[in-house]
């Protein structure tokens, strides 16, 4: 099957040059006429420039933060079926079994289940289950945009979560998952290869924009962000050397061995809080996050906060 006007390929981009290109050669061997639309943190219209006259992408420079990226991404795809991929993956395969999956009614979205574990490690790097993670998601957008439009997409807060991402109200209203099986390889730091039963689908990086997500300065706040820059950086080296010539010989199962999920769903829901002391407690840490900005910081909060608004009407 070859249906590339059904399907638009989204990624929000920070920085990360080399994972950029991959990301985008993949798609094209695959996909060489479907739409890729981009939203662009920042300036580097050269390099934006350079993706566009040999990609053939769509892109626009915004100095915004991910979900508001998102919500641009998704009002501007225009085909039937839609997939909201990050610039740190890598597609290895085709995927059109997927697709065909979603057209014939067996599942509503594909993606990966938000629940990874640390490599060699029985503990979570990720930890929504029952929620799809924002790296791969792939779906019918034109049915979910007439049913529930864009402000669809924001998630109606639940107990049992370590994580809590703006885009779950997508797997709260696509109710029929189906999940890719992620895998750790030895020697690629926290990356995972997705699979669909034998067949590697997607290569995810994890942490590509690290540049600028990872400040090693921020050590007070985010005690060990220096190891797991170190990490991350060999892991995305090692990728970038041996690509496309992976070694794939041993997959650990990135879920964890030992890792209990009920146990940790109910740690999750007692220590979530809930109601007023939910609200002020998140108004107090996003404060203290911006105030590390100053007053224009907490400005720009406002600003995007308010347009976020205005595009869900």
């Amino acid at each position: 099957m070859r249906t590339p006007e059904l399907i638009t390929f989204l990624t929000p981009y920070w920085t990360g040059r080399e994972m950029m290109h991959r990301h985008l050669r993949s798609i094209r061997q695959f996909y060489p006429t479907s739409p890729i639309l981009i939203s662009k943190k920042g300036g580097e219209v050269e390099e934006m420039e350079t993706h566009r006259e040999e990609f053939q992408v769509q892109y626009w420079l915004e100095d915004c933060k991910f979900t508001d990226a998102m919500l641009r991404l998704f009002s501007r795809c225009k085909t039937e079926y839609v997939c909201f991929i990050h610039h740190d993956a890598v597609l290895l395969s085709t995927l059109d079994p997927l697709l065909q999956g979603l057209i014939e009614g067996r599942y509503d979205i594909v993606g990966v289940e938000d629940r990874i574990r640390i490599p060699d490690r029985d503990d979570w790097l990720r930890f929504a289950p029952g929620y799809m993670d924002s790296s791969f998601m792939m779906f019918n957008w034109r049915e979910f945009l007439r049913k529930w439009g864009l402000r669809g997409i924001k998630w109606k807060e639940t107990s049992g979560t370590w994580h809590r991402e703006y885009h779950y109200g997508i797997s709260q209203k696509l109710r029929r998952h189906h999940y890719l099986q992620p895998f750790h390889i030895a020697g690629y730091g926290l990356a995972n290869l997705l699979k669909d039963a034998e067949t590697p689908v997607l290569w995810h990086q994890w942490y590509g924009s690290h540049q600028q997500r990872l400040d090693p300065e921020h050590e007070v706040f985010e005690p060990g962000i220096r190891e797991l820059i170190s990490i991350v950086q060999q892991g995305e080296s090692a990728f970038l050397r041996d690509y496309p010539n992976l070694d794939l010989s041993v997959l650990l199962p990135a879920w964890g061995r030992d890792c209990d999920v009920q146990a940790g769903v109910l740690i999750a829901s007692e220590l979530n809080l809930t109601g007023t002391r939910a609200f002020l407690a998140r108004a107090l840490m996003r404060v203290r996050n911006y105030s590390r900005h100053g007053l224009r910081g907490l400005v720009r909060f406002g600003l995007a906060r308010l347009g976020r608004w205005r595009r869900s009407l």
